[in-house]
């Protein structure tokens, strides 16, 4: 029951950060509605050991609505997230500690494994049947398992909260295959595995410390807490294979912390311990996923460890009976176990690439600052990316503002869905500060030359052009390819201007280039073009009218540069799409007569 709910909650906390971005009062509402838990107190008094069931069937009525309307109010999904956090905080209080401790890992392994077979995209924002198959398995089941739920010789009560912070450290990181694909650089499904795989030695550690006395000890507690920070903060600033590793470690400590934060007193009743868990997930989540948009002033990392610090406090408080009071949780384990088939079934099922399209003597190119791929119904629809991206039928793709575990994305790895979904010949990702956004090339050229860089990030990528057929010299020019994405918190030209100025270092006069993206609020300001032109760069040219604001803000912010050994035989902007932020910009490009 634990882990139904878990899985069910993670989903629904992830999509409260496109519901957040659509609405005016943004985090505000979010963090007054973690605060209305609180309701698991007077709930759980009123209606005794029925509350649980009122809650769950609550939670599946505004589940299934969720997903039923195409534009669900606002409310709807706040409301799902307050009865699934009153739902789960009410069982986890009224469950054996153990218990409790082993079915929220199982419950990670368990959302983990629905996301990948569906590439990280959540189902709630799916259309078709499949979706619906998966959403209602988890709706009956959570019905089904709220019938008959059992009460702990020992409940946890009030220390019930410590859910709150946990859950948080799942949103982020515990339980984001997308984060740990990010990070470590391999494949979204190797990711999910691993997370998996971590959450069942997890189930077995959190499961069986109640029969293992060396669990207990104070010095295997005091170190778990900081061993928790260190895997964190590993995971957060490395790069490669130690991160899946360090994320492993991070789950087996949190694991222990609960187990000992979670072992009952005797103590009936949730107390405030709704309200506890609503602000532990909030003071996690929200600091965090404001810092990717505007930094706060503090590193990003402090909000993680303030979770740590939270799970360790509440470790340290704990005082379980004896152990062997607790039952073993091995079939929890073996549904971890289970679990692990569905990122090797992603993994076996993933398309090969296009074959490669030899490059001609011009090529397409389509540029567009995704935002993360949430539109404005809200939803997440990285689907609607690439049925554009199929009807435009360019040659090069160069997308801004792609979303890798964001939460203000939902989760989604962006990169490696559209990568799955359109089967380019090359890709190139390039991080940005955070790794959890950044800039992606795809091409069906073949790359000859590819590559990243940071101050700002940007992706590169060099293909070969070949020469026009009617010339007698017909050997290939070398084209260089650059999208970036030049973001800074006051958007002003003092601010941009020596971002343009490292972009066209980092260029190092390799021609001839493109350059293309999202450069910034200041544009089309003299200065800033002069930075351009003095280069030896010329902007796609437009209709005119076609400078006008995009859609509000203030300025043109998307381009297309071009070296002026390169022509624009085309350009266009999109401005009939209107599903994601500033239209896309479209040019047809070829090599200038010598």
């Amino acid at each position: 029951m634990i882990a139904v709910l878990t899985a069910m909650l993670l989903e629904l906390l992830r999509a409260l950060g496109p519901l957040a971005d659509s609405a005016a009062a943004g985090a505000g509402v979010v963090a007054a509605v973690l605060v209305a838990p609180v309701l698991a107190w007077p709930l759980g008094r009123a209606l005794g050991d029925s509350a649980v069931i009122v809650s769950v069937a609550g939670l599946v009525a505004a589940r299934l609505g969720l997903q039923a309307v195409e534009a669900p109010p606002y409310a709807l999904g706040l409301a799902a997230v307050v009865l699934g956090m009153i739902a789960l905080v009410l069982t986890v209080g009224g469950a054996e500690g153990g218990a409790a401790a082993a079915g929220l890992p199982t419950g990670i392994a368990l959302d983990v494994a629905v996301r990948s077979l569906f590439f990280s995209w959540d189902v709630i924002w799916q259309p078709g049947p499949l979706p619906w198959v998966v959403t209602g398995a988890l709706c009956a089941a959570a019905l089904a398992l709220a019938w008959k739920v059992p009460r702990g010789a020992i409940p946890a009560g009030p220390r019930a909260w410590v859910v709150g912070p946990f859950l948080g450290l799942a949103t982020l990181m515990l339980g984001s295959p997308a984060f740990a694909a990010s990070q470590a650089g391999v494949p979204l499904p190797v990711a999910s595995g691993v997370l998996i795989m971590g959450a069942l030695f997890a189930v077995v550690v959190a499961g069986e410390a109640g029969h293992a006395a060396a669990l207990w000890r104070r010095r295997v507690l005091w170190a778990a807490g900081p061993a928790l920070a260190c895997a964190l903060t590993a995971a957060l600033l490395a790069t490669g294979p130690v991160v899946l590793a360090a994320l492993a470690a991070a789950q087996l400590c949190a694991a222990l912390l609960l187990a000992r934060a979670l072992a009952g007193d005797g103590r009936e009743g949730v107390g405030l311990a709704g309200l506890a868990a609503g602000l532990g997930f909030a003071v996690v989540v929200l600091p965090y996923q404001a810092h990717q948009e505007t930094p706060l002033g503090v590193p990003g990392l402090v909000w993680p460890l303030a979770g740590t610090a939270m799970l360790a406090l509440a470790a340290h408080l704990g005082r379980p009976r004896a152990q062997g009071a607790v039952a073993h949780e091995f079939h929890l384990a073996g549904g971890c176990a289970v679990a692990l088939l569905a990122p090797v079934i992603a993994l076996v099922t993933t398309p090969a690439p296009a074959a490669k399209t030899p490059a001609r003597a011009q090529f397409k190119l389509l540029s567009w600052n995704v935002q993360h791929g949430v539109t404005g119904v809200p939803a997440v629809d990285p689907e609607a990316i690439a049925k554009l991206i199929e009807e435009r039928d360019p040659d090069v793709v160069m997308l801004q503002g792609v979303a890798r575990g964001l939460p203000a994305a939902a989760g989604v790895d962006l990169a490696e869905w559209l990568t799955r979904r359109l089967r380019p010949a090359s890709r190139v990702w390039a991080p940005g500060a955070g790794r959890q956004s950044g800039n992606l090339i795809l091409t069906r050229v073949p790359l000859t030359g590819r590559g990243t860089g940071g101050g700002p990030p940007y992706a590169t990528g060099t293909m070969t052009l070949p020469g026009d057929p009617t010339r007698p010299r017909r050997d290939g020019r070398p084209i260089h390819l650059i999208t970036t994405q030049l973001r800074h918190p006051t958007g002003d030209a003092p601010a941009l201007r020596p971002r343009i100025g490292a972009l066209l270092t980092a260029w190092n006069d390799m021609r001839p280039a493109v350059v293309a993206g999202d450069l910034g609020r200041a544009l089309p300001r003299r200065a800033e073009n002069a930075m351009f032109d003095r280069a030896g760069f010329s902007p796609a040219a437009e209709p005119a009218g076609a400078l006008a604001a995009w859609r509000g803000d203030r300025g043109r912010r998307d381009w297309i540069w071009a070296t002026k050994d390169l022509i624009f035989r085309d350009f266009r902007v999109l401005n009939d799409v209107t599903v994601l932020g500033p239209p896309p910009l479209e040019a047809t490009i070829a090599l200038a007569a010598p």
